[in-house]
């Protein structure tokens, strides 16, 4: 036994040395226990402690787990801690002031950004406001410790395409994101500088127009230069470059071919005259040898009747080239009537404006619905529909005429015009109604649009004819990303200005 203490003591001073620990009474008690308890020795001195907490209350002894009190000078100040708050007056105090400065911390909790610790601190205080006992405390607490142990930041490394690496300070997010910003304008403004060398390089040299796939392209590269950095941009303007060149190359075969045409008729008609003329001037050779052989009248009328059939030879052979030649017009007019006709049709099909208000018409907004949606497509380009109606514009045009309704459409447009100056395609689609499709722009940003329209419109004096007119307007919006397609976009804005319509003046809904 004395020799086991005996290795118990040198495991002690072994240990001390080699951890550098100052041997005071209570650090040699702390490493002779855990070297006698190494060699299996149960020292009585070394459970004192362990008796002692025996002896006290369970939720002490709990307590006490979770503190990991290591001697019996801290298991004594723990119980003095407890004997000095034991006054009712001063624990009643001390519960208080827990209770606020929890409180204080759920409130900062709900100004840091976060939805769901927001919602989750306002539940919290819900409860502190209520009756509070200890399942109500253990109810929120169990409720923090799953929000904790639940919580997943990973989102935070999309962010480290922008430079930002450290994230634990939104205000410093947002500075790097802002200085971010300031410099991708430079990139762009390269990128715009690019487009239009693209743009210029893609439109053919002989061909009278570029294919819609170029024009198609032109135009996503107009309105944003920074798709250059697309994959999928670059394999498109690889394929138009193609294009143009089998465009140009196709217009000069059909050139040609027109004017090889145009040039084998008139040889062909070229060659059929010069062959009657020569067969008829060898019959007129032929009358004119035989009028030095005239020896009687019928020698006479033998050469007459000759040059007279020569005669109704060339007649009848001009004659017939006449009217060819006038057959050869008429189809020609006929062929200009009818270009006529086709330009004028086209002329009509390529009218993109609204009459009333200069601004694009149902065509040409389906023409762009398709191209950003192509766009969205290939590239992934977000974009954002608005639709923006005058309410009860019926009324108006019953109490005040069809010219009152005209003019506050006409200055709506202006209206919209005049918020709408970052490549916003504006359309007017039927009587009332007015289509905006916006790329790039998220759900806050959209109805912020909308909100300031909608308030320029509320805030305009309408007047017609010396009479106030009081307007106001409704808009329904809808992202193409929380559509299923193009058509359910559409619709979303739809509902979305019904549900306005019915919910008041000047209202906006997202669907």
């Amino acid at each position: 036994m004395a020799s086991l203490i005996s290795d118990v003591i040198k495991d002690v001073f072994k240990e001390a040395s080699e951890k550098k620990i100052t041997l005071t009474p209570d650090n040699y008690h702390m490493l002779f226990c855990a070297a006698a308890a190494r060699r299996g020795l149960g020292a009585s001195e070394c459970k004192k402690l362990e008796n002692y907490i025996s002896k006290l209350d369970q939720n002490y002894q709990n307590e006490l787990k979770k503190m990991n009190v290591r001697n019996i000078d801290e298991l004594f100040a723990f119980i003095s801690s407890r004997l000095n708050r034991a006054n009712p007056v001063d624990v009643t105090k001390i519960n208080l002031a827990q209770t606020m400065l929890l409180k204080r911390i759920l409130h900062a909790i709900n100004l840091m950004h976060n939805t769901k610790a927001k919602e989750l601190a306002n539940s919290s205080l819900s409860m502190l406001d209520g009756t509070i006992g200890v399942e109500s405390l253990n109810l929120i607490r169990d409720r923090w410790f799953e929000f904790v142990s639940h919580f997943d930041d990973t989102y935070l490394r999309r962010l480290e395409k922008y430079g930002i690496k450290q994230n634990d300070d939104i205000e410093t997010i947002i500075s790097k994101i802002e200085k971010s910003k300031d410099n991708s304008k430079d990139i762009d403004l390269k990128y715009t500088k690019i487009c239009e060398l693209i743009i210029a390089a893609l439109v053919p040299s002989i061909a009278p127009s570029a294919d819609d796939d170029i024009a198609r392209v032109s135009e996503h590269l107009r309105q944003n230069p920074s798709l250059l950095s697309s994959q999928a941009m670059e394999d498109d303007i690889k394929k138009c470059i193609l294009k143009r060149v089998r465009l140009d190359q196709n217009e000069i075969k059909h050139k040609i071919s027109i004017l090889d045409e145009v040039l084998n008729n008139l040889n062909t008609q070229i060659q059929n005259f010069a062959t009657t003329l020569l067969n008829n001037g060898s019959s007129v050779d032929s009358a004119i040898f035989d009028i030095d052989n005239i020896n009687s009248i019928d020698d006479y009328n033998a050469i007459k009747q000759k040059l007279q059939k020569t005669s109704n030879s060339l007649r009848s052979e001009i004659s017939a080239m006449g009217l060819k030649l006038s057959d050869d017009s008429k189809v020609i007019h006929d062929l200009k009537e009818r270009i006529k006709e086709l330009e004028e049709m086209i002329a009509k099909s390529s009218i993109k404006k609204d009459e009333l208000t200069g601004l694009n018409n149902k065509n040409s907004f389906e023409v762009e619905l398709a191209n950003i949606e192509d766009a969205n497509a290939k590239y992934g380009v977000d974009y954002t529909l608005m639709i923006i109606e005058i309410n009860s514009l019926d009324d108006i045009r019953l109490k005040y005429g069809a010219n009152a309704k005209d003019a506050i459409l006409s200055t709506m447009a202006k209206i919209v015009q005049n918020r709408c100056i970052n490549g916003e395609f504006i359309a007017r689609t039927n009587s009332d109604e007015f289509m905006i499709l916006v790329a790039n722009l998220d759900k806050n940003s959209a109805i912020n649009l909308a909100q300031i329209m909608i308030n320029d419109i509320a805030g305009y004096k309408f007047r017609y004819k010396n009479e106030h007119i009081i307007v106001s307007a409704s808009s329904g919006i809808a992202l193409r990303s929380s559509a299923k397609n193009q058509s359910d976009m559409i619709q979303k804005a739809s509902e979305g200005l019904m549900i306005a319509k019915s919910e008041g003046i000047n209202c906006i809904r997202v669907v």
